[in-house]
């Protein structure tokens, strides 16, 4: 038994394994001189645009220095993947070597693949070249012929294409098909897989056109794998991006697909037996996959003749008045705020009117929101700075803040409170009194507003002087009346002015645009470019929606487009308008990619603004 372990049966000779190690050399040397047939194949000769297939350089030679072509018309998804074998067959020794690549065609057409060169004994050797026919759309599997002088068969491998789509793939999953306008959904981004993926790459995900977005995945996350049950089959899934959209048109909106680059270790077929105990080898194979795109239909809101917000959701409003009996010019704070889970971003006013005799202006709207895969949720608070200017007992009426709830499929009406202010009579200065929490620079332009009448001495008149019927007489009779004439004309020019809630936006609207292209420059001079394109969209946004009276949530490219040209406006300046927007989208959702002069940014979007503001006569 112990000598059968040290002699192998070639054919019917039994010869010792030793000789056979130490001629073993000799046999392979012996092997290389009869054969050095180097040539090329390709698993399809005809194959679709993007589809991929596989090229195979084989010599049954001891070779090296392998030189492959440019591939010029084509993608290189893998390789060069090489692998090697031995074999003995009734006496005679060889070696293959195989250098495979993973291709696909980027275009339809006739393309030739030029031969490889590889050096084997002294020699340059040059394979065979390739023609491949590109077509559209997909090519059906088949073996494809060696093209090389002398015919012979080329080697037949599997399309990779068929088990990527069976096994790996991406989809975007909507929480919700249906919805409401200005409704939110949660679009999730998930891979799943059945093979073993190494790396994710060039991942692109669609831009939800039609749709407000706010990306809820956070920065430099890991991906997580898990189990997952889709279509009755076990997967390892992956989350790789979560986004919360609100449409904000109406009809059926498409969501474009997203797509990445997947890195696959696939185990190639063991050519021997030592290779196929080690558990054989492993070969990187390249897959860019893609999503489908989906359908999101969007429902129009009922009509209502109430006044509606424009808000979308779930919500609850509170308001608090931080003193009740004051003096005149005292500054008042008046606190409401809107708390829920919707589209509280696009909401930017609220139904409240305050007395005549008050003075006030936009209100401050402060932010604490949270997003989650549960939507967008939180409170946006208005704080309204009043100037009481007369004494008297004055009441800021109760109003309705109108949602829209899509749970309840209809509007839900809450009542703001409404408050009661004593104003005793103050000093005849003018100036305003503060309280605690009010800043000086929101009162500094309230207390310029209305200049009161001198209360100084008037200056004594000469004993001498007969003053009554003269013109000095006249004049001192005559001027109160007059005075007062012209300050209740103003005073109900004034209250008819500011009566009307859309015309006090349209005028108020440069002022405010402007105002907030100032917080713009503090981050343009601090550097912060996210949030420099965030202030600049939103100034332009909502400079448009209060010069328009068009509610945020309804203001698309094609209505701001309808508006400008009934206003006259130029076509460059609707241009340096859109094209101003999509900058700004893009820095939004891009930031690392954002770039550009952030100074000439602010100097056109105020350029716009100020253009706008008086447009053409016709």
């Amino acid at each position: 038994m112990r000598l059968k372990r040290h002699i192998i049966k070639v054919g019917r000779v039994l010869i010792p394994r030793r000789l056979i190690i130490a001629l073993l050399p000799l046999l392979l040397q012996a092997g290389y001189m009869h054969a050095q047939n180097f040539k090329a194949s390709a698993s399809q000769n005809t194959v679709g645009v993007g589809q991929q297939f596989q090229v195979n350089y084989s010599i049954d030679a001891q070779a090296g220095g392998f030189r492959a072509p440019s591939f010029s018309g084509f993608d290189v998804y893998s390789g060069p993947n090489e692998s090697s074998s031995i074999q003995f067959i009734n006496g005679s020794v060889s070696q293959t070597l195989s250098i495979s690549f993973i291709l696909a065609a980027k275009q339809e057409g006739t393309f030739t693949i030029d031969g490889a060169s590889i050096e084997s004994g002294g020699k340059t050797l040059t394979s065979n070249s390739l023609l491949i026919k590109v077509v559209k759309g997909s090519a059906p599997s088949q073996p494809a012929q060696a093209q090389q002088q002398g015919g012979g068969s080329g080697q037949q491998t599997t399309a990779l294409a068929g088990d990527a789509k069976k096994n790996l793939f991406i989809r975007i999953i909507p929480d919700k098909t249906k919805v409401y306008q200005g409704q939110q959904l949660l679009l999730t981004v998930k891979i799943f897989s059945r093979m073993n993926l190494q790396n994710l790459d060039n991942a692109n995900f669609p831009d939800y056109n039609g749709f407000y977005s706010q990306d809820i995945t956070p920065k430099n996350q890991q991906i997580i794998p898990s189990k997952e049950v889709y279509n009755g089959v076990t997967y390892m899934t992956a989350v790789l991006k979560q986004a919360i959209v609100f449409p904000q048109h109406t009809g059926v909106l498409k969501i474009d697909p997203a797509s990445v680059d997947c890195t696959v270790a696939e185990k190639v077929k063991a050519n021997n037996i030592f290779d196929a105990f080690f558990g054989g080898s492993y070969r990187n194979v390249k897959y860019s996959i893609k999503s489908d795109p989906i359908a999101i239909t969007v429902l129009p809101l009922p009509e209502t003749k109430k006044p509606f917000s424009g808000a979308v959701g779930q919500y609850s409003i509170k308001g608090t008045l931080d003193r009740t009996n004051v003096k005149a010019n005292d500054a008042v704070n008046l606190t409401i705020s809107v708390t829920g889970s919707g589209n509280l971003k696009l909401i930017d006013t609220l139904p409240v009117k305050f007395p005549p005799d008050f003075d006030h202006y936009d209100p401050k709207i402060a932010d604490h929101f949270s997003a989650t895969a549960s939507g967008i949720s939180g409170t946006r608070t208005f704080n309204y700075l009043l100037i009481p200017r007369s004494e008297g007992h004055y009441k800021i009426p109760s109003e309705e803040f109108t949602y829209f709830d899509p749970e309840k499929k209809g509007y839900v009406s809450l009542a703001i409170p409404e408050f009661a202010i004593d104003v005793a009579k103050g000093d005849n200065t003018g100036a305003v009194s503060l309280n605690n929490g009010t800043n000086k620079e929101d009162v500094k332009m309230l207390g310029q507003d209305i200049r009161y009448l001198h209360t100084g001495r008037v200056p004594a008149v000469p004993a001498d002087t007969i003053f009554l019927y003269s013109l000095p007489f006249y004049a001192g009779m005559g001027l109160p009346v007059l005075a007062f004439l012209i300050l209740a004309f103003a005073r109900r020019k004034y209250i008819a002015m500011n009566s009307d809630q859309v015309a006090v936006r349209k005028r108020g609207a440069t002022r405010m645009a402007k105002k907030r292209l100032k917080a713009a420059y503090g981050f343009m001079n601090s550097g912060n470019k996210a949030a420099f394109y965030a202030e600049i969209h939103s100034a332009l946004m909502k400079y448009l929606s209060d010069k328009f009276t068009i509610p945020l949530s309804e203001l698309s490219r094609e209505k701001i487009t309808e508006e400008l040209e009934k206003k006259n406006i130029k076509d460059e300046n609707i241009a340096s308008l859109m094209a101003a927007l999509d900058n700004c989208e893009f820095a939004r959702y891009a930031p690392s990619n954002a770039a550009g002069n952030l100074n000439q940014v602010y100097e056109s979007a105020m350029k716009l603004i100020t253009e706008l503001h008086e447009p053409p006569r016709a």
